[in-house]
């Protein structure tokens, strides 16, 4: 028996070459794809840096009224964080100013104007859309004690950060985006956030009012020695955490939805309002509600 074995497969065909006018045409397509890229990058480069180049970092300070009782801080679009400080070795009041800022705009953009209702801290210049940034820096009250301990301080915020670490006798905080830090104390505290949280960083003494709103965050606040005669705590969606001194007792009006948090509450109470050391009023509508000793 004779077996044929089947012809070899032909060669496989290699593409024809190509002319000279066919390497060049290629060559110049590569050139052209490659000078593309490099110019593209180099004006993304150079707009990037053009955006940098107009911005720059200023510092500014202005005196504030050594008989003032009243201080409005409004940072409109700006986002600045607010701080409150005292300093026992300032002779007088003042505020400064850190911020990023356009190159186009003054050297001095902090603005103090006082008339018969009070302080007014603004900002002037001219906002940037670059990279979404604007503007933003901070703004620090440096505050005499004996000043701080008589003055309304109230701030007003579309973005932005309070932080209040002073001895004070009013604080009221109104802010869009941002949160609102405590320490020291006050005899009347006034805070509403629309996204932001609100907190201690240290038991705070409040003597007459606490009240805190916000649409979207936390209110955890810790009250040292006694806690304020009214508290009044609200929030959409976050925790509301209470904690006050355990004496007590307590007007506890707390509550939640059962089905997505849970409401505690573990100080002394009372339902007479006479003997009552406060009355807390606490709601969240997504989150926890706990109004706990301070221990």
């Amino acid at each position: 028996m004779t077996i044929i074995a089947p012809p070899p497969p032909a060669p496989a065909t290699s593409p024809p070459p190509l002319s000279p006018g066919g390497r060049t045409a290629v060559r110049l397509a590569l050139i052209a794809a490659a000078a593309v890229l490099v110019v593209g990058t180099l004006v993304s480069l150079g707009t990037t840096a053009w955006g940098v180049a107009g911005f720059r970092v200023i510092t500014d300070s202005k005196p504030l009224p050594v008989a003032m009782r009243s201080v409005f801080v409004d940072t409109d679009s700006v986002p600045v964080a607010v701080r409150i400080t005292t300093d026992r070795n300032a002779r007088e009041p003042r505020a400064d100013l850190r911020m990023v800022n356009s190159t186009r705009a003054g050297a001095n953009p902090l603005a103090v104007n006082t008339d018969a209702t009070g302080t007014r801290i603004s900002i002037n210049g001219e906002a940037s859309t670059f990279l979404d940034l604007g503007r933003a820096g901070e703004i620090t009250l440096v505050l005499p004690p004996d000043l701080a301990r008589k003055l309304t301080v109230t701030t007003q915020q579309d973005t932005g950060v309070v932080l209040a670490q002073a001895d004070i006798d009013q604080l009221i905080a109104r802010t869009d985006n941002g949160e609102v830090v405590l320490s020291g104390s006050a005899r009347r505290i006034e805070i509403h956030t629309d996204n932001g949280d609100v907190v201690t960083r240290e038991p705070i003494s409040v003597s007459e009012s606490f009240s805190a709103t916000t649409d979207n965050g936390d209110i955890k606040v810790d009250f040292s020695n006694a806690a304020p005669r009214t508290i009044d705590a609200t929030t959409d969606n976050g925790d509301v955490i209470i904690a006050v001194p355990g004496r007590g007792p307590y007007v506890v009006n707390a509550n939640t939805d059962d089905e997505v948090g849970a409401t505690v509450v573990r100080v002394p109470q009372t339902t007479d309002r006479e003997v009552a050391a406060a009355v807390i009023t606490a709601r969240s509508d997504n989150g926890d509600v706990i109004i706990d000793d301070l221990r």
